[in-house]
């Protein structure tokens, strides 16, 4: 039963955000690391990949929309946005096929019996789908028919990027923010649970990454650089 676990979520192919995060957490020795879906699909997709699928000890991951869509190599024709297609599928071709597999055989959440906080689910966008969004003002009412087949009494998202940590509709919700694109803040951000509750920021070098992100060949490059430059106060 882990005791403490961070909780990595929405990397977004941001590499040098990721190595800051992993650096930082070092300090705090969690005994088991929740990696909360969107790896890959961002400017550095391989190195990304490559570091993630390297980590050793009790690591789980779980399955976002952005997974879903690259290992299928969604297009237009799948009802995503142009602009997003060119990324889903340029970030598809730069993946190995371990890559893709890897990404393909995700689950899409995880329960962790915690010492002290009981059972807890780690999904990606809510309970009932990866693409759905909750919201750190998302009206209970709309919660509800999210969480009420669920057991556990905290829930831990992704998918908005920006971090909270409410009670609504009976359950504890956390969002972690995101490692490698979030809003409403500068930096990576991620969470440690258990047996507090500690939303962090990892400072890192965004204008490095800003250079590696204009240098990756990455579609719409410039607004990858220009959002960890300058993160919009609302997630996606």
């Amino acid at each position: 039963m882990p005791k403490r676990v961070a909780a990595l979520y929405d990397i977004h192919g941001n590499f040098l955000a990721l190595e800051a995060v992993l650096a930082d957490m070092k300090k705090f020795a969690p005994d088991e690391i929740v990696i909360g879906g969107d790896l890959a699909w961002g400017p550095e997709p391989v190195a990304v990949m490559e570091r993630l699928m390297s980590l050793t000890g009790k690591i789980h991951f779980i399955r976002g929309n952005a997974d879903r869509e690259v290992a299928g190599r969604y297009g237009v024709g799948q009802g995503l946005e142009p602009w997003v297609a060119d990324i889903n599928l340029w970030c598809a071709g730069q993946l190995s096929a371990s890559h893709m597999d890897f990404l393909g055989r995700l689950p899409e959440q995880k329960v962790l019996n915690m010492d002290g906080l009981g059972n807890v689910l780690f999904v990606h966008g809510s309970p009932r789908s990866d693409e759905e969004s909750i919201r750190a003002d998302t009206p209970e009412v709309e919660i509800m028919p999210m969480v009420k087949d669920v057991s556990p009494n905290m829930i831990v998202c992704g998918h908005t990027h920006i971090q909270f940590d409410r009670t609504v509709a009976g359950k504890r919700i956390l969002n972690p923010g995101s490692v490698g694109l979030p809003s409403g803040t500068k930096g990576a951000c991620w969470a440690l649970i258990g047996p507090d509750i500690e939303l962090r920021v990892t400072e890192y070098d965004c204008v490095a990454a800003a250079e590696r992100i204009r240098r990756s060949g990455v579609p719409m490059a410039e607004d990858f650089a220009a959002h960890i430059l300058h993160p919009p106060a609302e997630g996606p």
